[in-house]
Formats: structure tokens, C-alpha cells, sequence
């Protein structure tokens, strides 16, 4: 059976399934597209360490350089796979034999609740300040975003279905309420989505993104801005201001408390504190 083959089959067999999230099957079929153009559609029986090495040295200057952790994705993918059919009585690699890269650190940008002010300001589209107030109020992932509907939300709360099929609460503050009634106001479709396009179809992630990047660059952000970049400044914020890990990790729709945990080490005003009282100049 080759590479591709192996991937295809664990992909339906065994991923669709489980119902992981559809962005973690597109990072499967990268995965073995970059195997297959570095490696070569190799039979799975014929695959050694070498092979596994190259691709993760391949990796590191394919394309546009995929960075550490990702990198670190395509081989636990790689893991998986080879685990899948070891179990299935496959002859293969074993994938105890395949080390997991370490994951690196990556400290997440932000932006201050100041800046995220002067961004809403900068623009005159109801329509954009509407989408940077309700991320950074929310702290909901782009995708999320663009799955809302206008009646989805209520009374200040909505619901998202996030990574893993995974359900949570979700809420907006008073700013993010006044602009999204002056931008509803402004409708005369009948559409169910949220956000709409010019044309009157769904937002799409890539036109929130532009968005997005357009409304900081007319706001004069030197900064790469995502619309991550506001779920992490909202996370921040809620450090900043004494908010619980535990109740941060259920509102970003974290399965892991080590995920959340990046936020104290951005803001840590205990710690500070501790410093300027017992440190000298």
C-alpha cells in the first residue's frame, strides 16, 4: 500500500469517523502532498527513519518554511498514521521508533484595550467596527465568526460550536452590542448570516482577515494583526484584569489548562509586584 494510500484510508476509516475537525483533515492530506513531493509515494512497508528525517529536514525549507510546531504536526501526523496500521497488522515502522519533535514556545501577540479602541475609531464601516469589537469582546476563533447567525445572539450570549465539535458560551459587552445594532440596521437582505460581503453572500475567513488588517493599518498598528491577534488580546485582558484561568480556558473553548496557560506568563502582575518590592537599583 503506498504513502498516499495509507493517508487517504486512515483519513475516511479512521479521522471522518471520529469527526475530528475538518482543518485538522486538510492538515493530513498537506502532510503526506509534501511526503509524496520530497519523499515520493513510497509503500508503507518500505519507509524508514532516514525517510522520516529527510521529510522533517524537506519540511523546514519547503514552500514557505513551515515553522517548528508545525512541522511538529506533520510528524505526530506522520505518528498516527503509521500507529493506525501497526494496530491494523500492517507490516511498518513502528511509530515508537518516530520521536515527537518539542513542541516550541510561542509567546502570542496582543494589542491593549487602547489600541483595540483606536483601531474602532480609525474607521468609518459600522460593518468593521462591528467585526473588531464582537473578537475582541468575545475572544471567538475567525471560523467561528463567520458560522454566526444574526439571531444567534441574545440577551448577550451566543453559542459556538468551536475544534472538536465542541460547544460552548460565548458573550459580548455593550460596545459590540450598540455596533451590532447599527450594523443590522443598515441590512435590507434577509439573510441569516452575521457578516455579509458587499455581495451579499457569508463572510468568508479570508474576508474577515482583510478586514481586519485593512481597519489596523488605516489605525496606524504597527503590528501584524490577525483576527487572532484579538482573541489573544482579549484572553490578555482578562488576565490583566484578575480573571480565573480555569473560567478563560472554558470561554476560548481550551481542552487543556497548559494551552491557556500562556496568557499568565504574558501578563503576571504578581509576580511584578514581587519584583519592584524587593528588587534595587
Amino acid at each position: 500500500m503506498k504513502m498516499s494510500r495509507a493517508y487517504a484510508r486512515y483519513i475516511k476509516e479512521y479521522l471522518e469517523i471520529k469527526g475530528v475537525d475538518s482543518n485538522q483533515i486538510v492538515h493530513y492530506e498537506a502532510g503526506i502532498r509534501i511526503w509524496c513531493q520530497t519523499i515520493g509515494d513510497k509503500e508503507l512497508s518500505e519507509v524508514t527513519l532516514d525517510d522520516i528525517a529527510n521529510y522533517k529536514s524537506e519540511l523546514k525549507t519547503y514552500g514557505h518554511h513551515r515553522c517548528e510546531n508545525t512541522v511538529r504536526n506533520y510528524i505526530c501526523n506522520l505518528r498516527m498514521v503509521l500507529r493506525y496500521w501497526k494496530l491494523r497488522g500492517e507490516n511498518c515502522l513502528d511509530y515508537e521508533l518516530v520521536p515527537a519533535p518539542k513542541r516550541e514556545t510561542v509567546i502570542p501577540s496582543f494589542l491593549s484595550a487602547e489600541e483595540v479602541e483606536q483601531i474602532i475609531q480609525a474607521t468609518n464601516k459600522v460593518r468593521t467596527k462591528f467585526i473588531i469589537s464582537l473578537l475582541y469582546a468575545s475572544g471567538i476563533r475567525v471560523s467561528e465568526l463567520c458560522q454566526l447567525n444574526r439571531d444567534t445572539i441574545k440577551n448577550g450570549s451566543f453559542t459556538v460550536v468551536g475544534k472538536g465539535s465542541k460547544a460552548r458560551i460565548c458573550f459580548l459587552d455593550a460596545r459590540s452590542e450598540f455596533y451590532m445594532e447599527k450594523y443590522l440596521s443598515t441590512r435590507k437582505d434577509r439573510l441569516d448570516a452575521l457578516i455579509i460581503t458587499k455581495d451579499g453572500t457569508r463572510a468568508s475567513a479570508s474576508t474577515i482577515q482583510l478586514i481586519v488588517r485593512n481597519a489596523c493599518e488605516k489605525a496606524g498598528i504597527n503590528k501584524k494583526v490577525s483576527p487572532h491577534t484579538l482573541r489573544h488580546s482579549f484572553a490578555t485582558n482578562y488576565i490583566e484584569n484578575g480573571g480565573n484561568i480555569r473560567h478563560l480556558a472554558d470561554l476560548l473553548g481550551h481542552s487543556s489548562l497548559n494551552t491557556t496557560a500562556h496568557y499568565t506568563h504574558l501578563v503576571n502582575s504578581d509576580l511584578m509586584r514581587e519584583y519592584m518590592a524587593h528588587h534595587t537599583c
